[in-house]
Formats: C-alpha cells, structure tokens, sequence
C-alpha cells in the first residue's frame, strides 16, 4: 500500500501546542534555503502580518548554524532545516515537544534523453505517465545505446539516497516489523546491483560515478548517458547545462516487485510546544500550510509540494522554461506514489549512518575489493552498531 504525501509529516514528539493568549507576538524564523525559499516566505508572511498583526522577522542562516544551535535549544521561534537527525539527537538531549510540518519534498526519478530515443527509432518506456518495468526499460536503453553515438545507458551515483528507490522498487524492505531501519530483505538491493554490475561488464554505466566521483550528471547532459537518475532539486541546473542540445523529460520510476518508487527527502518547519508565543506559531504554521499558501511557495520557489493536497493539481510553476515546468510536476506525481518506506527512511535518525554506510561498502563492492554478500553485511553491521550504541528513537 502507498503511502500518502500528507503522511511525512514529521512529529518529533506528540505534544499539542496549546493556545495561549498572548498580545502583539513578533516571531523569529531562522530560515536556511537553498534557492530563493527564505525570500518567498518574507514576502508571504508580510501579507500574514498585515491580516493577523503578528509580526515574524524572516533570518536566513546556513542550514550547519540552525543545527549548532539546536543542542542548546530551538533557536527561533520557528526554523527551517532538512536535518532530521539533528531533531532526533535534540529530541534524545531533552528537548522534548519539537513539531515538524515539511514544507518541500526532494524525489528521486530517472532524467531520460528523448532525442536519442527518437534517433534510436526506439518508444520510451513509461511514457504518458504509466510506469514501465524495469526489465522493459534496461532493454530499451540498451538498444537505444546500440543504435546511436551514446556511451551509456543509466548514470547513477553511489550517493546516498540515489541506490535506494530503484532497490525499493524492486523489493527491498528496509525497515523490520518493528520499524527498526535493519534492511531486513536485501533482495531488491541485491537486484539492482546485479543490473549496475551487467552494465558495468557490458561497459554501459560510468565506472567512476560507483566509486563516488559525483559525475553522473555531466554524463547526462553531455548526451554520453540516456537515463541519469538523481532528484527534483536537479531540473533548473540540467536545463541549464543541456539548453537546446537534445530533448529531456522527468518519467516514471521503474517499477519491479516493489512497484514503482522513487525516495523523497523532506525540508520541514520546526517548532516547540509549550513556548511564549505557542498559540502565534500555531497561527503561522496553520496559515502556511493552507493549500494555497503551499502551492504559491512550491511554485515561486520551484519545489515540489510536501502535502498531497498542495500536489493533487498541474502547478503554473514560475519559469520561463515549460521542460523545467513539466518535470517539476513530474516529480510531482512521483511524490504520490512513494512508497511507506520511501518518505520515512530520511526521517529516521539512523538514516545518515546507512547512507555512509552504504557509500563506503558499495563503493568497494564497484571497485571489486569486496563480494556483495560482504558488501550488504558490512551495511547491515553498522547499522546494527548504531542501533545498539543509543536508545531506541521509539522508546522512553
């Protein structure tokens, strides 16, 4: 079953904010962007401003300052940081009543080269919206190698998140029954390094973006690669790079056993219940998170929605460019089709220690220093280690 946008909704610890009378509130909002986020919202909130008289002073700092200041307290009355586990580590320090509404999601979906598909004489696999599988794709791609001047079929990196969706959709469960992130069913992980390892031998996938140079892009917008997998914060700059050198399209995620799934890394609001001015954050966030207010700084911002109901609808994004436009609602509606796993595993506070993991054990395994069953223990250990040096996040 999958899981709706609406359910990544971050709830650190399940406190209510209580209302509280309160006169004239000026709010601190210690914001970091990676875009143009932090300017959006001042200029939303000043309309908030002038219609509830509750000032908030928008203050942009560095994601890595937010964090810091996070071990002595929420340094604001609201904040904006995509660090899940520095919430975890807060919530585990004794600051309790920490509430999170995310506001943007980052996807993950394959960049595929129409124009070399139409070169090759070869149909695109989950064109239209309708998620083709994995064995159709890999046959297309190979063919369309085969019949033009490009070098490769699929560049990914061994980056993180980027291994994760493919290896979901083919039937990995990365969580057990107690939701203990274990990767208790390695299957579809171990599918899809099976299909990276066949491309390597075949010569069809860049040798160095496993070993974690981070190229897979250039790759791609160069016209070597006819699919790049990566996320939605990648449009704006692969249109730059591509411009009018080939036709582009964000589609579909293959779909295996697992069905059809990308991973999603939220970008959250943070606050804590019991503060001051608790009943003037409440208002905040509320009025943010109307979904007319999210669609406006999805589309100013060219994000993709956090809540299914700011996502249920084409966005008029704010680009001059209607391919960046399409594959921001592309990524859209791959947001709609996550997997449970997909939106929980970033929040979940061991999620950093799996990804490190996962870059330094797959990374020999590409390089041929280890076997895969080796690779996968290795993984599997160090989360065991880290589930086993601190408490359970589910538990007093």
């Amino acid at each position: 079953m999958k899981r709706r946008i609406a359910t990544i909704v971050v709830v650190i610890a399940a406190l209510a904010i209580p209302a509280l009378a309160q006169d004239a509130a000026k709010l601190r909002f210690l914001c970091f962007q990676d875009g143009n986020e932090c300017e959006v919202y001042a200029e939303m909130l000043a309309s908030f401003t002038a219609e509830s008289g509750i000032a908030v002073a928008v203050e942009i700092a560095p994601e890595s300052e937010i964090v810091a200041a996070l071990a002595d307290g929420l340094p604001a009355d609201i904040v904006r940081l995509s660090d899940m586990a520095a919430l975890h580590d807060a919530v585990e320090s004794g600051m309790a009543g920490l509430h999170g509404l995310p506001d943007s999601l980052a996807v993950i979906a394959p960049f595929v080269n129409l124009s070399l598909f139409e070169e090759a004489g070869v149909s695109v696999p989950g064109a239209g919206e309708t998620a083709a599988s994995w064995d159709e794709w890999l046959d297309a791609l190979k063919l369309v190698v085969e019949r033009t001047d490009a070098q490769y079929a699929l560049a990914v990196d061994n980056k993180d998140h980027r291994l994760v969706g493919p290896a979901m959709s083919l039937g990995a469960q990365y969580f057990d029954t107690d939701n203990s992130l274990t990767l208790p069913d390695d299957s579809g992980l171990r599918v899809f390094l099976s299909i990276l390892s066949g491309l390597l031998d075949a010569g069809m996938t860049p040798h160095d973006t496993l070993l974690g140079t981070g190229k897979s892009q250039e790759y791609f917008t160069r016209g070597e690669a006819v699919m790049y997998i990566c996320g939605s914060w990648k449009v704006e700059e692969v249109a730059r790079q591509v411009g009018e050198d080939f036709d582009w399209a964000v589609l579909p995620n293959p779909s295996g056993a697992g069905g059809s799934t990308g991973v999603a890394q939220a970008t959250s609001l943070v606050a804590q219940a019991g503060a001051p001015n608790s009943q003037a954050v409440n208002e905040v966030m509320e009025w943010l998170t109307r979904s007319a207010r999210m669609r406006e700084f999805a589309r100013r911002t060219l994000l993709v929605p956090a809540m299914e109901y700011a996502a249920d609808e084409t966005l008029a994004y704010d680009t001059d460019d209607p391919v960046v436009a399409a594959a921001l609602n592309a990524f859209a509606r791959e947001a709609r089709n996550l997997q449970d796993q997909a939106g929980l595993l970033h929040m979940h506070p061991l999620a950093g220690v799996y990804y490190a993991a996962s870059n330094e054990y797959l990374r020999a395994y590409f390089a041929g220093d280890v076997d895969m069953d080796t690779a996968l223990a290795g993984i599997k250990a160090a989360l065991a280690d880290a589930q086993n040096a601190s408490p359970r996040p589910d538990k007093e």
